[in-house]
């Protein structure tokens, strides 16, 4: 109990100062609601689904709009003596655009992308699954790399 003491002065002192922390963590880390999805070209169904898995909905008009072009590359990694591939590296390319709605104003562009690999097995039903959950790995990395920069864009504007 003695031990804890300094821990407890400590919380109580930030406590009655009105600490309040800057930035909110989130356990999901989805997007934090202020903009919303749009994307423009054609993608598998597993993309569609991450990307709109890792968006908060609000009920509320969205001050922005992220544009979207998404593509997916699968490179071979091991090649057998054979011919057959035996892992690929699945690559996911969000280039994205920034849009305020009000003033139809590009506020930031860029790209993120996002990686994962998987081996090839002997059944054709589980390479089709573990590529399918492969691809969602790889969006939901790079979703949450190009979230991150719009957030600091977005901040680094309403700074200035």
């Amino acid at each position: 109990m003695i031990k804890n003491i300094p821990f407890i002065i400590l919380l109580v002192i930030t406590i009655s100062c009105g600490f309040k922390p800057i930035h909110k963590l989130s356990d999901d880390n989805k997007s934090d609601g202020i903009y919303k999805v749009k994307i423009l070209n054609n993608v598998a169904r597993e993309i569609s689904e991450e990307i709109s898995n890792n968006i908060i909905n609000s009920n509320e008009d969205t001050k922005y709009t992220a544009m979207l072009t998404v593509n997916q590359n699968l490179t071979p990694l091991i090649v057998n003596t054979n011919g057959t591939v035996a892992k690929y590296r699945i690559e996911i390319s969000i280039s994205y655009e920034l849009i305020d709605n009000k003033t139809s104003e590009r506020l930031t562009m860029g790209n993120a992308r996002g990686f994962a690999q998987y081996d090839i097995g002997t059944s054709e039903i589980n390479n089709e699954d573990t590529k399918k959950s492969m691809i969602k790995i790889a969006t939901k990395n790079a979703f949450q790399l190009m979230t991150t920069k719009i957030q600091n864009d977005i901040s680094n504007k309403n700074d200035n």
